[in-house]
């Protein structure tokens, strides 16, 4: 329910009720207490609340209060096969993956809170559309080098962004890794980085809102299965998720195997998948671009069903919708999204 109509309903509701009360005394007292209590019962609903708490606008869960004004990090990972496995991505509240050149992707993994991470990496340079799409969110970027369109967005936007080509405080190298792909940072790392630079931890202006969740866990009722979902970039480039009934969760496996974070030895599991279709263009040496700008369909899935979406900007920041217009509100927990190119649809296989 619209926060604006349950205002409306409460204030009918009370009116209406005390018109009754005016006319027959205190009769009606045991029937306007059931009434305020079905009013307070919905607001609650809708606004929950829980000492000591607030919500993650990125995951809807349930965080301490001393966060809520936190910005994300926002960090680019390394996602090629000599690059598994990748450490503490599994934290990510959002992990976005798009292609790079070459046809292979790299991901942007969200934290709200990054106070718990041993390891995290191994990070890769920027693009300009992860970057963007970071400055929508009003994340901290942290990422090793970037390409010239990365670089001069970065310089003309002066984006907050913690750099390993000359930040030696915020990155390690793992010499037990083959370079490129053995850098590496942690939470220690990156508050002193952050420090350092003289960045704000907290939001500069409005929280971003980018994602809607349900209350509660809420099935789609579509009708539409989603036990398998493949997502094949091409046909070297296969990741696919298989859905567990049991745990209500989505586990990722990529170049034929199970994708695991060596920091709890673990396969990657997903609460929700969004699939949202864009249009990549080449802007020579295999560098792409994203227009956020345009729009855009997809599919959200969730506990073993699927839909299809629209994604646009509003307000400077991409959100999801559903059907009838109305911004989608996903289910509490983890969320991986696909940014696909819309041209390979057929891609996008569901089972």
């Amino acid at each position: 329910m619209k926060k604006n109509k349950l205002k409306k309903l409460s204030i009918f509701a009370l009116t209406t009720a005390l018109t009754v009360s005016c006319l027959a005394g205190c009769g009606k007292k045991k029937e306007e207490d059931t009434e305020q209590a079905t009013i307070t019962t919905e607001a609650a609903e809708f606004a929950p609340t829980k000492e000591g708490y607030v919500i993650n606008e990125f995951s809807g869960e349930w965080i301490d209060e001393s966060l809520s004004n936190q910005r994300p990090l926002c960090i680019m990972i390394n996602n090629i096969v000599d690059a598994m496995p990748q450490s503490g991505i599994s934290q990510a509240d959002i992990t976005y993956e798009m292609l790079v050149e070459g046809g292979i992707t790299r991901y942007m993994c969200v934290f709200k809170d990054y106070s718990n991470l041993e390891k995290l990496g191994p990070v890769r340079s920027a693009r300009h559309y992860y970057v963007q799409m970071a400055n929508m969110l009003g994340g901290i970027y942290a990422h090793v080098g970037w390409s010239v369109y990365a670089e001069s967005w970065i310089k003309d936007t002066g984006l907050n962004n913690l750099n390993g080509l000359y930040d030696s405080t915020t990155f390690y190298r793992d010499e037990s890794r083959v370079a490129p792909h053995n850098c590496y940072t942690n939470s220690e790392k990156l508050k002193e980085g952050i420090a350092a630079a003289g960045y704000s931890t907290e939001y500069l202006g409005e929280k971003s809102k980018a994602f809607a969740f349900n209350v509660e866990e809420t099935a789609l009722g579509s009708g539409q299965t989603a036990n398998k979902v493949t997502t094949a970039y091409n046909d070297s480039s296969t990741r696919w998720y298989e859905y567990n009934a049991d745990e209500k969760l989505y586990y990722r496996f990529q170049y034929g195997t199970e994708q695991i974070d060596d920091q709890t030895n673990e396969q990657l599991r997903y609460k929700n998948l969004i699939v949202m279709f864009v249009q990549y263009t080449d802007l020579g040496d295999g560098l792409q671009n994203i227009d956020w700008d345009k729009t855009g369909t997809g599919y959200y899935i969730t506990d073993g069903e699927y839909e299809a979406i629209s994604w646009r900007k509003d307000n400077g920041v991409v959100k999801y919708y559903t059907a009838d217009g109305k911004q989608l509100k996903m289910n509490p927990g983890k969320t991986f999204v696909t940014v696909f190119d819309e041209t390979k649809q057929d891609k996008i296989i569901f089972e």
